[in-house]
């Protein structure tokens, strides 16, 4: 008797930006939890830093481009997702997944990985924009989402999309610009921001830029001023993503109910343990 054939893999496209990490460390990960997931993977890996970027992946199931960075992880997002549509125009009817190499350096990868591949099946089948990810709250200034009422956002380190998501990350820059989000100004300038919503727009400086505020990022006084213009556009972008998804469409968050909460707050706990061991060990 004939051994039963290994069932076949799903495929997923998928759109992964590295700064951190080598391009092919980065697809290598990704396809070893995939696998373990009956998923292959099938894509294009930006890599922002450019040194890093060669004539070809060993993994022919990745294309390699060169990124701009121009916004940080987003610009890399854009440019991924025009040259998978170039390259594999049949991905346009599908989910694609998008991930940044701080999926490995700050977080538990195989287990936040591989809850949104999970959600492959339940995203193809929803005939409205949908999004899953990591879903966090709101937790000062702006407790809600402007554009969809929303009191959390997907976070953009690992996501999915459907087909039908596709289209709004496509429009995000253009989005962008409508609000001022690319005004040639310091973040706290009047002209930056100045047609976003307002308390976004507070939101973020507080995050980025006013001094005093206990919101404020750690490094915000040794950035400068062009990259933190680069990080508010990146927080704006990912607001704006799940507000225009959300907006009419859905979000499927991960940890949804309290045995998945629990389950991805001790993984990433333990798996931040780790990273600290091997460092001290170094």
């Amino acid at each position: 008797m004939n051994a039963a054939a290994p069932p076949a893999q799903r495929e997923i496209n998928v759109v992964a930006v590295c700064y951190q990490r080598p391009p092919d460390r980065v697809a290598a990960s990704l396809q070893r939890i995939a696998q373990r997931h009956g998923v292959e993977l099938r894509g294009v890996i930006v890599c922002n830093r450019a040194q890093q970027v060669h004539a070809r992946l060993q993994d022919s199931r990745f294309d390699l481009a060169q990124g701009s960075n121009a916004l940080l992880d987003f610009s890399g997002f854009f440019e991924g997702l025009e040259r998978l549509l170039s390259t594999r125009p049949e991905a346009a009817a599908s989910n694609v997944l998008f991930v940044n190499d701080s999926l490995f350096t700050k977080h538990a990868a195989s287990c936040i990985l591989g809850r949104v591949l999970g959600l492959d099946a339940l995203l193809r089948r929803l005939q409205v924009p949908a999004m899953a990810g990591k879903l966090d709250p709101y937790r000062s200034i702006c407790r809600q989402n402007p554009w969809s009422g929303d009191r959390g956002f997907v976070t953009t380190f690992c996501y999915m999309l459907n087909a039908r998501g596709l289209p709004i990350v496509q429009q995000l820059s253009s989005l962008a610009a409508e609000d001022d989000v690319f005004a040639d100004a310091t973040v706290c300038d009047e002209a930056w921001g100045r047609r976003m919503p307002a308390v976004l727009r507070e939101h973020i400086r507080a995050h980025l830029a006013y001094e005093g505020s206990p919101y404020l990022w750690p490094a915000a006084a040794s950035t400068q001023a062009e990259q933190l213009r680069k990080k508010a556009a990146c927080v704006y972008l990912e607001t704006r993503l799940s507000g225009a998804v959300g907006h009419g469409g859905a979000l499927l968050p991960i940890n949804s109910g309290p045995r998945a909460t629990t389950d991805i707050f001790v993984r990433e706990f333990l798996a931040r343990l780790a990273r600290m061991a091997k460092v001290s060990a170094e």
